[in-house]
Order: structure tokens, then sequence, then C-alpha cells
């Protein structure tokens, strides 16, 4: 047969008054989570008695409290651990990509600046638009091959220019 109302009545009312349960192993709570959450331990055993008191009307008896704070101090601190390490992970404003690609492209165009125009698309073709052979080639009217050798020859070029 199940429980009665009467029965589930009466355990409950078996619950100590939650102020006892702090009381009594308030400080044991508060070292726990000292090895779990190191100076943000007092945070955490707050946090988690707040949980335990919003929850303990509703515990259906009143065996193993102990285990159950300290259940719910740990679970706690793995909680506001997760959310630190959540905001700090976010990554930093990055600068707009478009300013990123000019503040890079500048000093290579200043480079190339006194190579012929023919070099200096070459070169911007390969590393600045960052184009394999074949599409130099297309973009040049030239085969990969001849694309291969127009790039070798701009970097001789810049070379000699740069010793």
């Amino acid at each position: 047969m199940g429980v009665s109302i009467e029965q589930k009545t009466r355990k409950k009312a078996q619950l100590p008054p939650f102020w006892s349960l702090v009381e009594a192993h308030g400080s044991e709570l508060l070292a726990h989570a000292r090895r779990l959450a190191g100076d943000d331990a007092e945070d955490v055993v707050q946090e988690a008695l707040l949980k335990a008191l919003r929850s303990y009307p509703r515990l259906a008896h009143g065996e193993h409290l102990r285990a159950w704070l300290y259940r719910v101090t740990t679970t706690t601190a793995f909680d506001l651990g997760a959310r630190a390490r959540r905001a700090t992970a976010l990554p930093a404003p990055s600068p707009e990509p478009a300013q990123v690609f000019a503040d890079e492209v500048a000093p290579f165009e200043k480079l190339i600046e006194p190579l012929s125009p023919a070099l200096k698309e070459t070169l911007e073709l390969r590393f600045v638009e960052d184009l394999r052979y074949e599409e130099i080639g297309r973009r040049l009217g030239c085969n990969e091959v001849a694309a291969r050798q127009r790039v070798s020859s701009a970097l001789r070029a810049l070379r000699r220019r740069m010793t």
C-alpha cells in the first residue's frame, strides 16, 4: 500500500530547523568550499545555503542532510567556477577585419612600390589576395607555370632591391 499524506507530513515534520543545519555544518561546508573554490569560498557557501534553503521544504525525508548540503555546495562551486571561466573566456573585441587588412597591406605596398607595375601586380595577386598559381595565371592571361615564373622573378627583383 502507498504512503498516506499523514505519513508524508510526519516525515517532513521530522526535518530539523534549517538554521540548526547551518550552525552544525556551516564551518565544514566553508572548508570544503575553500578546497573547491579558493578565495570565492564564502560566495559559494552563501549561494549554496540559499539554494538549500529554497529546496529544504520540498525534501521528502531528513536522512543524510549533511551529505545533501555537501552535494549542494559542491555543485554550486562547480557552477560558479564554470560561470567565471565562461566570463573570462570571452575574447576581447578585435579590430575590424578591413582595418587589420589595411594595416598589414600598407607596409607590403610600400615595399613593392619601386617595382614595375607587372611585378607589383604579380606579388599582390600571390601575397595580398593569396591566390593559387592557377588563378594568378588566369588573371594575368598565362598558364600556371608562367605564373610561378613571374612570382619567382618578382621575388628575385624584390630581394635585389632589399640588399
